[in-house]
């Protein structure tokens, strides 16, 4: 063996190895780890497990609403899944199918409201009684032959028998078992009677059902995909598979139907489990193979009691009318009883949801977490308005107009109407209760109108709660600032330095439309510039700008984080005529000139308080700057004041 420097081949690597690895214990370990690493098969990460197949296999899965009532929460959480999941799957299929068998309680409108109502919430399927599809009809009652045929199969076969008891009969049969302390089960009466006897009297037409011998399968036990491994711990009773009246019951016709649409995955309620065990027997008689059963846990109130249809949160009625959108309520949904990925960005459509859903869900009952839905609304809402995607814009766009635009103008002209009354839960400062005027870009047509408010939804980025409070802690952004107002601020404050008032008067008297373009920052750089050499602190001229713009020093803070800043009161040029804005600014310049004059400046009780050296909150420094301080400071009199709590910094003049 060659020698490099004085050392075989196998001593350097056996030193490189060290080197790398480390010596004694140590090194032991860490060598087994790269072992164990080394030999380990190499994993195919593309592929994900839903409900334990791989999502390289296709999963068709099926919502199955009954006509009896309208879609509530908890429908709309089943058949959300069961879209995610087969969305999820390569070449995976949803089907809608309507379970109208229960004909006495059918309610006349009520298919057509499901459909609007899934429609609405963003689902769409392949195959539906709206759509058809290979393995159709997709409505119940439109299958009465194909489960009759089936029925008939089974009572060839030795596996079902009719039964002729009267409901009188069963009653008796009940009471009898009872007082024996007996299950009071169906007995079996009828199994006694002989094929051509039953055949006779069915033929003569004496009313009967349709009787499953549950017996012979004993009592099958499965592995549910969420609950884990189950088994009834009582036989099942002689349960019926085929009404008096040609209808068939859930049990047998869901079956049936999951069978020939070739269903993979039952997905549904926590309710069906204790039935579980009868289909897996019909499954057995028919000698087909069962399906993927994978039960949710229910929806409960907040105190883990449970949910009642008649519990207005569980009304899809209730979220619409409230402006909820409908990818917001999909992806609280998803998360009531699973999760999102770390990291999933906020989902924008059904696809986003299904890739965003680790598919790991939660046993037992899920509370109603109310306050959950606010965040996804919220967080949909931000992103809707700050980051458009072309291939949405017309869809997004039709939902930025439906849930935020034209409430908001709703709301604006009730309030305008009312002159500044409490309006729908807004209730505005004392400086704005009356004397109303809307900024001119939301006295023009509607396009304008539409245009200004999507402006000041999307710079807000996250900032506000809802548009309610939009309104209530900006109002200048919507109605010019009332005289009120301005009187209020200049009796509270000192009066602004008139060189900041001529600087303005010369910017917008100069007209150069390039300056009101943009964010404002500019028009804010024209004053600022025609400043110079006069030595006035930019924080005394913001101040200046804020209270000819906004009413107030205190209203809009200076550009931080996610407020309001003063260049949004500046943007209306965007939806102006340039000679309009340069009007609007110029006759509020001249009302603050004229308050400037007239009004009383003796400072409000809560201010002197404020400037009392005493006062253990407050504390006053020479204007210059200490590092280390948080916050910014506004100038009144030489002076910083400063309100500190929290460790935060709130400027209060």
């Amino acid at each position: 063996m060659a020698a490099v420097n004085g050392k075989s081949r196998s001593q350097e690597d056996a030193l490189a190895r060290r080197g790398t690895l480390g010596c004694g214990l140590k090194g032991l370990r860490n060598r087994n780890k790269a072992l164990k690493k080394k030999d380990a098969p190499s994993q195919d990460t593309s592929a994900r497990t839903i409900l334990g197949q791989s999502s390289d296999l296709p999963i068709r899965a099926r919502f199955a609403p009954s006509p009896t009532g309208y879609l509530h929460l908890g429908s709309l959480r089943t058949a959300l899944f069961n879209n995610l999941a087969a969305s999820a799957s390569k070449g995976g299929s949803f089907i809608l199918r309507i379970e109208d068998t229960d004909q006495s309680r059918l309610v006349a409108d009520a298919e057509e409201r499901l459909i609007k109502d899934l429609e609405w919430a963003g689902l769409s399927w392949d195959e539906g009684p709206d759509r058809g599809g290979p393995y159709g009809p997709y409505r119940q009652s439109e299958r009465l032959g194909i489960y009759r045929d089936r029925v008939q199969q089974l009572v060839d076969d030795g596996h079902a028998y009719r039964c002729f008891c009267s409901s009188e009969q069963l009653e008796a049969q009940k009471r009898k078992l009872h007082d024996q302390g007996k299950p009071t089960v169906y007995p079996g009466t009828c199994r006694s009677v002989d094929a051509a006897e039953s055949d006779r009297r069915a033929a003569e037409g004496e009313p009967h059902v349709v009787r499953f011998k549950s017996d012979t399968f004993g009592r099958p036990k499965f592995r549910d995909a969420i609950y884990g491994s189950f088994q009834k711990k009582d036989q099942e009773e002689d349960f019926i598979l085929l009404k008096s009246d040609g209808f068939p019951t859930y049990h047998l016709a869901n079956v049936v139907d999951d069978h020939l649409m070739k269903i993979t995955h039952v997905i549904r309620g926590e309710e069906w489990l204790i039935s579980t065990p009868k289909h897996l027997a019909l499954y057995e008689a028919f000698g087909w193979q069962p399906p993927t059963f994978a039960h949710l846990g229910l929806l409960v109130n907040g105190d883990g009691s449970k949910l009642s249809k008649r519990n207005a949160s569980v009304n899809i009625s209730k979220y619409q009318d409230e402006g909820v959108f409908p990818m917001a309520l999909l992806a609280w949904l998803a998360n009531l009883g699973s999760s999102f990925k770390s990291g999933a960005k906020t989902p924008r459509t059904v696809a986003d949801v299904a890739d965003a859903l680790t598919f790991k869900f939660t046993r037992g009952g899920i509370k109603l977490n109310l306050e959950k839905l606010e965040y996804f609304h919220n967080k949909y809402r931000d992103a809707l308005l700050a980051h458009p995607i072309p291939e949405l814009a017309d869809r997004e766009a039709a939902l930025i107009d439906t849930h935020l635009v034209q409430p908001m103008l709703r709301q604006l002209e009730d309030i305008t109407k009312g002159c500044g009354t409490q309006q729908d839960s807004v209730v505005l400062s004392p400086g704005w209760e009356a004397d109303l005027q809307l900024v001119p870009a939301l006295t023009s047509d509607g396009p304008t109108k539409t245009a200004y408010l999507q402006r000041i939804l999307a710079s807000r980025q996250g900032g506000y709660q809802s548009p309610s409070s939009l309104i209530r802690q900006h109002p200048y952004l919507f109605w010019r600032v009332p005289a009120k107002q301005y009187k209020a601020s200049l009796s509270a404050t000192p009066p602004p330095d008139r060189r900041i008032l001529d600087a303005l008067d010369l910017v917008i008297g100069n007209g150069d439309e390039k300056a009101w373009r943009g964010d404002g920052v500019q028009v804010v750089r024209s004053i600022l510039d025609t400043l110079q050499g006069e030595h006035i602190d930019q924080v005394v001229v913001h101040n200046a700008l804020r209270l000819v713009g906004a009413g107030g020093e205190h209203i809009v803070l200076i550009p931080h984080g996610n407020h309001i800043a003063l260049w949004h009161v500046l943007i209306l040029d965007l939806y102006l005529e340039p000679s309009s804005q340069t009007e609007l600014f110029s006759d509020t310049v001249h009302e603050v000139r004229e308050f400037n004059g007239s009004a009383d400046h003796d400072v409000p009780d809560i201010v002197r308080m404020s400037l009392d050296p005493d006062f253990a909150d407050i504390r006053t420094s020479r204007s210059r700057t200490r590092p280390g301080r948080r916050g910014r400071r506004a100038t009144l009199a030489g002076y910083h004041l400063e309100l500190r709590f929290a460790q935060r910094s709130v400027i209060i003049v």
